[in-house]
């Protein structure tokens, strides 16, 4: 046996949907009120000896023709169907006959009014004709008008998105200015360095074979670090960000002669995948600077996972805190990292931190 569903829910609006509603049906009603009591004191001043009730008929009349005059030029404009919307008109206005008829030979006589006679009958039609074609123009400078109102409202909220988006555009550079600045100000006279390193590692190299390994290490960092962007985008190949952070790595295992407890691990293709450098190895630093390094049970992990089907780079630290002396951080890497993050990428990335009790982890995804 076939069931068939039925969509109750075909037009649920929403609470702001519904009071948008409300709120025009109540703008249109005192308007209409507004009109009827007009329309009646000037009966009353021009025509005192009309019947109430065809004061009240006529406005209801009135109200029926704007609204049927409306929908139709919806129908013409919006649905771009003008046959129909004629045709549709041209009932209303039969319609309107109709109605006119009807009150003025049958209703009237009902509730023991004195009819009409056959002899107004012109003068219904002519009346009813006027009418119809009077709230017809009314209808039409509503229609008019509100799309009027409806583009400049567009409009408005069109320059204010502008505005915005400029607003967030020069927030975005400043941002940017502020963190390449940091990022400068982090390297102290980096040239000299790499010269010092240079001649550190030629008198090192016959005194003691890790000094001179590790200081190798060292410029080859500083090297990276004063690299130029030959692509001109502010990014480095993912494999030479790897290359440097596995050197970070190396110089960390000289400084506690290997004994440190660091796991990583690299899943997925790199080839041709640029990022912003110094982001990975950042992070990475991050755990060798407050993360308890020597416990085997706790080790350090360094995950990095090239997602090539979504496009997505996810990488992950976790380290247990460590409780011994605390190096002093101002806290201005991690914030730097986030807006250089935003800078380029935008909102194409993720960054979280998680604190899980003595443990502590980041977890960064670029949609490269």
């Amino acid at each position: 046996m076939n069931s068939r569903k039925t969509n109750t829910n075909a037009f649920n609006p929403t609470p702001l949907t519904r009071i948008k509603i409300r709120s025009v049906i109540l703008q249109h009603a005192i308007a209409w009120v507004i009109y009827i009591v007009y329309s009646f004191l000037l009966n009353l001043i021009t025509n005192p000896d009309e019947h109430f009730l065809d004061i009240v008929f006529a406005n209801l009349l009135s109200i029926w023709t704007f609204y049927a005059g409306y929908f139709c030029l919806n129908i013409a404009f919006l649905d771009k169907k003008p046959l129909k919307a004629f045709l549709l008109w041209v009932c209303g206005l039969v319609v309107l006959f109709g109605l006119r008829y009807i009150y003025a030979f049958l209703l009237l006589d009902l509730i023991g009014l004195k009819p009409y006679t056959t002899d107004t009958v012109r003068l219904i039609i002519r009346d009813s004709i006027l009418l119809y074609m009077r709230f017809f123009l009314y209808s039409i400078g509503f229609y008019y008008a509100r799309k009027a109102i409806l583009k400049e409202r567009q409009l408005r909220v069109a320059e204010e998105e502008k505005f915005h988006l400029q607003e967030e555009k020069l927030r975005l550079e400043k941002m940017h200015i502020q963190s390449e600045y940091a990022f400068l100000r982090s390297q102290i006279n980096p040239h000299f360095l790499q010269n010092t390193l240079n001649f550190f590692y030629s008198k090192s190299m016959n005194v003691s074979r890790q000094l001179s390994d590790g200081i190798l290490l060292l410029a080859e960092i500083m090297r990276y670090a004063l690299a130029t962007d030959e692509a001109g985008d502010g990014k480095v190949l993912l494999s030479k960000e790897i290359e440097h952070l596995k050197n970070i790595i190396k110089i960390s295992q000289l400084r506690f002669s290997g004994g440190l407890n660091i796991n990583f691990s690299i899943d997925g293709p790199m080839e041709g995948i640029r990022i912003i450098p110094f982001v990975l190895i950042s992070l990475a630093e991050n755990t060798f600077k407050h993360g308890e390094l020597l416990e085997e049970d706790n080790p350090v992990t360094i995950t990095l996972k090239i997602d090539a089907e979504q496009q997505r780079l996810l990488f992950d630290t976790c380290n247990k805190k460590t409780t011994g002396p605390k190096e002093l951080s101002s806290g201005i890497g991690l914030v730097n990292i986030r807006k250089r993050l935003e800078w380029m990428y935008g909102h194409n990335f993720s960054f979280t931190i998680k604190e899980e009790g003595d443990i502590y982890k980041t977890h960064l995804e670029i949609k490269y």
